[in-house]
């Protein structure tokens, strides 16, 4: 540990502060008491923010709680709060979040003091969702929110017209440290970090296992995006599937026919996106939003797609048309996003519907998948390849295709690959929005 490290951590011990505040909740003694109050300095000014709950929230119960904290700095006062700023759980216990505050802001002992509220809440606090609002007066306004009592109980409350078209919503995938707040948390207990690959299938090229032990949290969508919710956003929308079909709400299907670079603006995989009120959609969504939302990477992608599964579906080792859109199920079209089973995490459409754009580069600048997921760095960095065309996609676009019997069934596998020249519109291809957490 160099000198200016530890220099810094016992700067930052000395300016801790800790304060806490008794607010009754209900019939019960509820308290909330602030342990610890951290910055980072002086690699970022990010808070960070420990605390303890008793008599607080109890999902199992239908009990919600929500928290507010304010913090005043050299005579300012911030407002934080715990459902639009950052995730903050108010179920019994000690917890940990983290508050970016204004730009240059240094907190010292002298001038900073933090207080909390603990109050009633119509939903589960915590950050296992994040909910993006596309429209309206609080058009950009994040808001995040805790697991019900089971995951198949937010399966059931994500999966519902609000959140394929006015909202946007997206699954948290922890920390691999953290991965205990999961729902097969056990499934992962001897694993060495989140799966990818598959060892016992030669269909599947350029992807053997690997184990992720991911130091970041990450969010991305339970849903492709809809064709409802990109034109909420662009304006516009390029999708063949528009016409209506028994069963069906159209403006529910997966968008399709966005290429790679229009998604981005851009045709290079190292660029950034540059938020704009009228560039493509991550531009527009990232305007609103003042966040830094993109396409997954491969490794992101397949986390998610298994959510800790090691066979050759994320749901066991043959294909199954109760999570499956293909051909022989689908009336040769996409379907409504959400019309299948989720996986273990609550994410739909992962195997099937469209295909699904991913930030990496090919690097054999052809569909031939190249190179193997266990040449990434980490899983958040993809593999740029800049004086390559192509881009990889995931995800199976399996309405096209009768994967449910014979050669073809390696399309909606959790490891299949595959890619196309950046400018590719095609009505097998959509994608969903990521977010890595800073």
């Amino acid at each position: 540990m160099n000198k200016r490290k530890q220099t810094w951590k016992a700067a930052v011990s000395a300016a801790a502060i800790a304060a806490s505040a008794a607010i009754p909740m209900a019939a019960n003694a509820s308290s909330i008491t602030i342990d610890s109050v951290t910055q980072r300095w002086p690699w970022n000014n990010k808070v960070d923010i420990t605390y303890t709950v008793s008599g607080g929230q109890d999902v199992a119960a239908g009990v919600f709680a929500k928290i507010v904290f304010t913090a005043t700095i050299a005579g300012q006062t911030y407002t934080i709060d715990g459902v639009h700023d950052i995730g903050a759980n108010a179920s019994n216990g000690t917890h940990t979040v983290t508050w970016t505050p204004p730009a240059d802001i240094r907190a010292k002992a002298t001038d900073c003091t933090m207080t909390a509220t603990l109050s009633a809440a119509d939903n589960p606090s915590g950050d296992d969702y994040m909910v993006v609002e596309l429209s309206g007066d609080n058009k950009g306004r994040i808001s995040y929110e805790g697991l019900l009592a089971t995951q198949s109980a937010s399966d059931e409350r994500y999966n519902t017209d609000e959140y394929k078209t006015t909202k946007l919503v997206l699954r948290k995938v922890p920390r691999w440290a953290d991965r205990g707040v999961l729902p097969n948390a056990a499934k992962l207990s001897a694993m060495t970090g989140y799966p990818t690959g598959y060892s016992g299938d030669s269909t599947v090229t350029a992807n053997s296992p690997a184990k992720w032990p991911t130091a970041r949290d990450y969010y991305i969508g339970v849903f492709p995006v809809t064709q409802t919710q990109y034109q909420t956003i662009t304006g516009s929308n390029p999708s063949k599937f528009t016409t209506a079909v028994e069963g069906n709400v159209v403006g529910h299907r997966p968008v399709e026919k966005v290429s790679w670079n229009t998604l981005r603006d851009s045709t290079a995989v190292t660029a950034s996106i540059t938020p704009s009120a009228t560039g493509g959609f991550f531009a527009r969504i990232n305007h609103a939003t003042s966040r830094n939302f993109d396409l997954p990477t491969e490794v992101m992608f397949e986390i998610a797609q298994r959510a800790g599964s090691t066979d050759v579906y994320s749901w066991g080792p043959d294909p199954s048309e109760d999570y499956i859109v293909s051909s022989e199920n689908s009336g040769g079209s996409t379907v409504a996003v959400g019309s299948r089973l989720p996986n273990d995490w609550g994410l739909f459409d992962t195997a099937g519907n469209v295909r699904e754009w991913c930030l990496d580069a090919n690097g054999s600048n052809s569909s031939t998948p190249t190179p193997n997921l266990n040449s990434r760095t980490d899983a958040f960095t993809p593999y740029t390849a800049n004086n390559r065309t192509y881009r990889m996609y995931r995800g199976g676009g399996a309405y096209a295709y009768p994967v449910l019997s014979g050669k073809t069934s390696e399309r909606s596998k959790a490891s299949y690959r595959d890619g196309n020249i950046a400018t590719t519109v095609l009505d097998t291809l959509g994608f969903r929005v990521a977010l890595i957490a800073d």
